[in-house]
């Protein structure tokens, strides 16, 4: 496997993620850079496919009430409820007191606050192979993600039989990400679906021949393998992805105590069965053992627009509570579609619903003790956009409306580029690296109306005081042309840090 190319702005193969953010950003666009289209991958093990959602849902309707709900509205002009909601949860104040080598307060020091990192998580998904390995289309790849992402989760590489077939992709990849300041989320112990190619060859076989004794060591076993290889390298995992949708495994050991046809009305239904709890009080287990301070998820599709996996997926994180272990993340895909039905029924619902609705929805599963996060948004392909700047408009209600929610903590999309993406249907990037509409709104967003800069002079109490987004903070005084910088991490409480130049 080759070397990856560490290029980039920082010179030296790193990228400083905490400094001059939105001044690189502006260099980039300036340069117009621009990068090879990809051939879609060679079909092996390192590139393979996505999550596979499916076009329009193919999921079943299980007689569920379809009243409509909400209205698909999608405002160009920010809600002012909604804006409150994000100054109220997501700022806090920042004090800086100037004093001099005795303690005593200086008046009129000039102050300077300049935002390093946001407490919020905004990632996207990486392609391990086009991360690594040494290709043109990977420098803009490799340029970007550190530069627009403070969070990133592996595609492909971690899924079991990826990871089985070639772990050092999945170690470099991680490797990579780390070095350059962002967070990995864990994806994926378990996903039982068979046609991507994310289960091993002999668990195929154990399905298909009923083999429970088989499926159970072997998924038990691989729990433990990969959570442990990978320590507190990652912040979580997701320790089974899809339950209510893909559930192959727990077949193999159920068979016909599924119905296959109607799964919600089995002798054992998958998303609440004992296996599946048996699967997240073992990555409990091997938490604790361990001594990992890591969180364990639930991640699934069709909560935004669709009414049937409300009380599914509700029905799944109470399971996992009360008979496994309390779960510290709700994962809600997000992957948004351009429909013609109701918004909230199970029939073709358009999920173009405005920032307000949103926050809306994720109050549905906001009261079971764990963060929700938005893990796989991208607006894909349903059959009713008008054009892409709807998409960014779309982008833009999703964003406001999770960062608005006191609850959720992180916001990733499924992949950012055209070339690397499940439906080549991404929301920054086209094929040939052209910025789309909704870049514009990431950066507009993300590191502008979101970022904080401020500067004055201390009052006659020798104290400046700001409000700031949550993250890390560069806090600068000078006084008589001496300066200190210090680092401030401003959270819930709000932060105060005293400066001397004095001293």
């Amino acid at each position: 496997m080759s070397d990856e190319d560490t290029s980039g702005p920082g010179g030296d193969g790193t990228v400083d993620r905490r400094v001059g953010r939105r001044p690189l950003l502006g260099a980039l666009a300036a340069a117009g850079l621009a990068g090879c289209p990809s051939d879609g991958g060679d079909g092996t093990a390192t590139e393979g496919s996505g999550d596979g959602q499916p076009e329009d849902s193919s999921t079943p309707d299980d007689g569920a009430d379809e009243t409509p709900e909400g209205s698909t509205d999608a405002p160009s002009e920010p809600d002012p409820e909604v804006q409150r909601r994000i100054r109220e949860h997501r700022t806090s104040e920042l004090t800086v007191e100037v004093t001099d080598g005795s303690g005593n307060a200086i008046a009129d020091a000039e102050v300077e606050v300049a935002m390093q990192a946001h407490e919020f998580g905004f990632g996207t998904a990486v392609n391990a192979g086009t991360l690594i390995e040494e290709s043109s289309e990977g420098d803009n790849y490799r340029e970007y993600i550190p530069e627009l992402f403070n969070k990133a989760v592996i595609e492909n590489q971690m899924k079991w039989r990826f990871w089985e077939s070639d772990p050092d992709l999945a170690d470099a990849a991680v490797e990579w990400l780390l070095d350059r300041g962002l967070d990995v989320r864990g994806h994926v112990c378990i996903w039982g679906r068979e046609d991507v190619g994310a289960i091993p060859a002999d668990i195929l076989t154990a399905i298909e021949e009923r083999d429970a004794e088989t499926i159970r060591e072997r998924s038990m076993q691989h729990i433990e393998d990969i959570i442990e290889h990978f320590g507190e390298d990652v912040t979580e995992w997701e320790v089974v992805n899809e339950a209510m949708h893909a559930y192959q495994l727990q077949l193999g050991v159920y068979g016909d105590d599924i119905d296959q046809a109607e799964p919600w009305t089995g002798e054992v239904v998958p998303w609440t069965s004992p296996l599946l709890a048996e699967w997240y009080s073992k990555a409990d287990a091997v938490r604790q053992d361990n001594d990992l301070d890591i969180g364990l998820a639930v991640n699934d599709f069709n909560q935004f627009g669709y009414s049937y996996t409300d009380g599914r997926y509700q029905d799944q994180i109470e399971h996992i509570n009360d008979n496994a272990v309390q779960l510290d993340t709700v994962g809600l895909q997000a992957h948004v579609g351009a429909r013609t039905g109701e918004f909230n029924t199970n029939s073709n619902p358009d999920e173009r619903v405005s920032a307000s609705r949103v926050a809306e929805e994720i109050d549905k599963w906001a009261d079971y003790g764990a963060a929700v996060k938005i893990t796989e948004f991208d607006t894909y392909a349903g059959n009713a956009w008008n054009s892409d700047e709807e998409r960014a408009q779309v982008l833009e209600n999703y964003l406001r409306g999770a960062f608005s929610h006191p609850d959720v903590e992180d916001f990733l999309m499924w992949g950012f580029w055209d070339g690397r993406h499940w439906q080549s249907e991404a929301p920054l990037f086209y094929e040939d690296w052209e910025e789309k509409p909704a870049y514009d709104v990431w950066t507009g967003l993300v590191y502008d109306e979101w970022w904080t800069e401020a500067s004055g002079a201390t009052d006659g109490d020798g104290a400046f005081s700001t409000d700031g987004f949550k993250g890390e903070y560069e806090v600068t005084a000078t006084v008589d042309g001496t300066e200190v910088t210090e680092t401030v991490t401003l959270s819930d409480d709000g932060a105060t840090v005293e400066l001397s130049p004095d001293a």
